[in-house]
């Protein structure tokens, strides 16, 4: 808890999908076609949003020397944001494509997190989760606003005959 907020209820993570594109490639050698694959949670603790994810990529080759599959699964990735880093979030996309969209005051902001654009990501989100997308969303605008407020020794203090 934020020590400007009142007594936030406790958000459960919000599951999330990652959305990256894959790519494929055409060479002398052969035909790889590339595809990632990812998961994560997204957790609001006061004044502190943490993306956590792993991601799987998988490349399937048809080459000179034969046909397969290799699958690489990365390590759990973390990210630590302060609320104030976070100018807007949207739940968007309607019943069918239910996304959470994320803009940073900073450009590096995301860094690191798989498909992140300068000073924004885009989360794909479970039908099912929309509810809990929409309260996690209205959580941290409720935090980001109690981040914002100012404190007692924020404001200006006069002196004697001012």
């Amino acid at each position: 808890m934020h020590p400007a907020s009142g007594a936030m209820p406790q958000i459960d993570p919000l599951p999330f999908r990652l959305r990256v594109p894959g790519q494929d490639v055409i060479d002398s050698e052969g035909v790889w076609s590339i595809s990632y694959r990812g998961e994560g949670l997204l957790h609001l603790d006061g004044a502190t949003l943490t993306l956590e994810w792993a991601a799987t990529r998988t490349t399937e080759r048809v080459a000179v020397t034969g046909v397969g599959t290799d699958v690489e699964h990365s390590p759990i990735g973390t990210l630590e944001l302060p609320v104030d880093w976070i100018i807007g979030v949207r739940l968007r996309g309607g019943w069918w494509w239910p996304r959470l969209e994320l803009r940073a005051r900073r450009l590096d902001a995301f860094d690191g997190f798989p498909g992140s654009k300068p000073g924004m990501i885009t989360l794909k989100i479970r039908r099912r989760d929309r509810d809990h997308a929409a309260a996690l969303v209205a959580a941290i605008d409720i935090e980001r606003a109690a981040v914002s407020l100012p404190t007692e020794r924020d404001e200006p203090r006069l002196g004697p005959g001012d």
